[in-house]
């Protein structure tokens, strides 16, 4: 519908200082002529939207204009229902983003609460994997606010080894993936926030490089990590009836045939990882090969079966 585009147009404009007609015509969906047509149609409207010709010109609309949210549409009350509540709490902006959506609410008409109460009854977003709770990050808020201040980070940092260090870092950005919150800094590297024991702002400016782009930065950082070789190849045995629960758990791990035997070849980044990985599954998966594997395994197995013991006689 016209008067809709017309809308999400404005609330373009709104959001920058300056469009080009090509950019908006890709926005709404539409071609070059609507766009300018409908800037013609919003200006005989009263609304200050004007356009500047050469360098640097473009679509703009007065700085001191500021549309009202009445007429947000049912569908789009909806999609404000689909709000990651759980990702705003670990920032501490849980509270923050319940006040913003009572004002939208407030502010909006008939279709927007309806819109908004029908999605929230409706739709729920969970962003934990399977199998896992969410894990605590004490430090994520103040990792967050250090970031919006653009300043430098001093972090006690516990790595995949268990290995504890002190680090200066420049952070760029927060990335919550699955659940699990990871800090993009500038070099650019990948910190696990859960993995961050202390946390200190210092005063000195965090360098951000210029124009540095966080999904760019991520999505490098994310493709380096999925085609990480795994050095450490496991056999193991699969009970028959595990089967289908061990090949869902461990289809990143798989290396050789998952069907028609019960030896499966995986692979992992070292020993710990391995059990780490294996010792969930119990006796339906037994390591064959390599030995320090399958020590480590048995290790680990006796430990959790000594605390259990030490429960009974206590």
């Amino acid at each position: 519908m016209r008067g809709d585009r017309l809308l999400s147009l404005v609330l373009l404009l709104q959001a920058r200082p300056s469009a080009a007609a090509p950019e908006l015509a890709e926005r709404l969906g539409v071609s070059v002529r609507t766009v300018l047509r409908d800037v013609e149609a919003l200006s005989g409207a009263g609304i200050p939207v004007y356009t500047e010709r050469g360098r640097g010109g473009g679509i703009r609309l007065l700085d001191t204009y500021r549309t009202g949210l009445a007429h947000l549409s049912h569908a789009e009350g909806a999609g404000l229902a689909v709000g990651q509540s759980r990702l705003a709490g670990d920032l501490g902006l849980g509270d923050a983003l319940d006040t913003a959506l009572e004002k939208l609410t407030g502010a909006g008409g008939r279709a927007l609460r309806g819109g908004l109460a029908e999605g929230r009854s409706h739709v729920l977003v969970d962003v934990d994997p399977w199998m896992r709770s969410g894990e605590p990050v004490p430090h994520l808020p103040a990792i967050h606010e250090g970031l919006l201040r653009g300043r430098r980070l001093r972090l006690v940092y516990r790595d995949s080894r268990d290995e504890r260090e002190t680090r200066t870092v420049d952070p760029a950005g927060l990335v919550a993936k699955a659940g699990i919150w990871y800090l993009v800094t500038a070099e650019p590297a990948l910190l696990r926030v859960a993995r961050v024991e202390a946390c200190e702002a210092l005063p000195d400016r965090a360098a951000r490089p210029p124009g540095f782009d966080l999904a760019e930065a991520w999505a490098a950082l994310r493709e380096g990590v999925e085609s990480r070789p795994r050095q450490l190849s496991v056999t193991v045995r699969v009970q028959p009836a595990a089967a289908a629960m061990a090949r869902r758990l461990l289809a990143r791990h798989l290396r050789g045939p998952a069907a028609g035997t019960d030896r499966w070849e995986l692979a992992f980044n070292g020993v710990a990882h391995a059990v780490g990985s294996l010792i969930g599954l119990g006796p339906r998966v037994e390591v064959l090969d390599p030995a320090p594997v399958r020590a480590a395994m048995r290790e680990a197995a006796l430990a959790v079966a000594a605390l259990y013991q030490a429960g009974e006689n206590g």
